[in-house]
Order: structure tokens, then sequence, then C-alpha cells
């Protein structure tokens, strides 16, 4: 089974665990510096709207709209 996209590599502020060295244990990005949760990263909420811990960032375009298929998480 695949595991669903994340709305996460949509947005701008997305950084893959592999995209620094050392590579780091999970993905991260402005808002979750320490790691992007897991009901964040797994569609469980739309990240557009506040989430607690976010620092106040929020999804935002990388270039695309925001991805429908983290709409039906």
């Amino acid at each position: 089974m695949t595991q669903p996209k994340s709305q996460c590599a949509a947005c701008k502020h997305f950084r893959s665990a592999f995209s620094v060295t050392p590579p780091r244990e999970t993905s991260f990005c402005s808002a979750f510096p320490d790691g992007i949760p897991d009901r964040v990263y797994a569609n469980g909420v739309d990240h557009r709207q506040p989430v607690e811990g976010d620092h106040g960032v929020r999804w935002e375009s990388n270039g695309d709209e925001f991805p429908e298929y983290a709409l039906t998480a």
C-alpha cells in the first residue's frame, strides 16, 4: 500500500530530513523546526489553519495550489 502524499511536500517551508547534512531523523519546516507532527504530515489537519506549536507559520505554496489529496485525509 502506498502512503498518501503529505500537504507538506507542496509547502515552501518544507525541508526533507535528507536535505541537510548530516541527514535528520525527521522532516522539518519553519513552523516545526524540531520535526513536523505526524498529524500535520499525515494530512490529519489542514495547515492553512493555525496548528498548536506552529509559531504562526502556515502552509504556503511552493508554486502550486493547496493539494486536493490533503483534503481527503
